[in-house]
């Protein structure tokens, strides 16, 4: 209700969906990445800092290869919630730039089983990444410690 009281008939542009379902997911970055971050020994750059690294090679060669897999974690979620994100998608969405729960909901709004079938189609396609997204998060994850 924010992007329509705020930007009214400028709603327009295909970029507000994107804009709405990263805000939808960022919640769930920060919360998957927050371990990650908190977990980096601050000793590690200041050792890195002592032997001359600069700070862009102490986050290259320190930060970054503790933060890859949350990283990638945190993103294959994301995408998983923007997948389905029905909600702020209705309000922003336009009908030349659907989404699949929304063409889900006008298939299974008109009448009709081959409308019927589609939705359920394309609700078994919207499954299925979800499912393989999942998975990979799960592969992601250290087998000895729970962690990412």
């Amino acid at each position: 209700m924010g992007f329509i009281i705020s930007f009214g008939r400028s709603l327009a542009s295909p970029w507000f969906v994107p804009i709405a379902h990263t805000l939808v997911a960022l919640p769930f970055v920060i919360r998957t990445l927050q371990p990650a971050l908190a977990s980096i020994p601050e000793r590690l750059r200041q050792a890195a800092s002592t032997l001359g690294a600069s700070p862009f090679r102490v986050w290259q060669t320190v930060d970054f290869p503790i933060l890859s897999r949350a990283t990638l974690s945190a993103a294959t979620f994301a995408f998983t919630v923007s997948l389905g994100e029905f909600g702020a998608t209705l309000l922003l969405t336009r009908p030349e730039y659907p989404t699949i729960p929304i063409a889900i909901q006008r298939f299974l709004s008109q009448p009709g089983g081959l409308n019927f079938g589609q939705a359920m189609a394309m609700a078994t396609l919207l499954m299925l990444l979800t499912t393989l997204a999942i998975l990979a998060i799960e592969k992601l994850r250290l087998s000895d410690s729970g962690e990412f």
